[in-house]
């Protein structure tokens, strides 16, 4: 995971994608993918084409979570959480080694040790 680290971000970017730059919904895909667990950037493509940055709803990321997973209090590897943003809008990471992974407050990506109370944690059902 250590090249993620640093990663700028920019909407409708991936990791995979060559740019050096994601976005927190593929960056959390990408975690997911690695650790051999379901891959749904596939599935939400379609969101790129339909939505700008400013114009996807800030519920979004929410239904999504609450869709295809469940809350839990466990921060088990690859378990996504929603954290709160100074901006009124949430910011996805992903559970890793007793870590997260998330793109920080300078806009690139980080890892920082988990801190129970942080955000809201999902186990994912698919």
């Amino acid at each position: 995971m250590n090249d993620l680290i640093g990663l700028e971000y920019a909407w409708a970017h991936a990791p995979s994608d060559g740019s050096g730059k994601t976005d927190c919904f593929q960056l959390c895909c990408e975690v997911r993918r690695r650790l051999n667990l379901y891959d749904y950037a596939p599935f939400f493509s379609w969101v790129y084409s339909h939505y700008a940055e400013a114009t996807l709803p800030q519920t979004a990321i929410t239904r999504w979570l609450l869709t295809y997973g469940k809350r839990t209090v466990d921060a088990s590897n690859g378990n996504p959480i929603l954290f709160r943003s100074k901006t009124g809008r949430g910011a996805l990471g992903t559970c890793f080694d007793g870590d997260v992974i998330f793109i920080g407050p300078w806009q690139n990506v980080i890892r920082v040790p988990f801190k129970a109370g942080s955000g809201h944690l999902f186990r994912m059902t698919r």
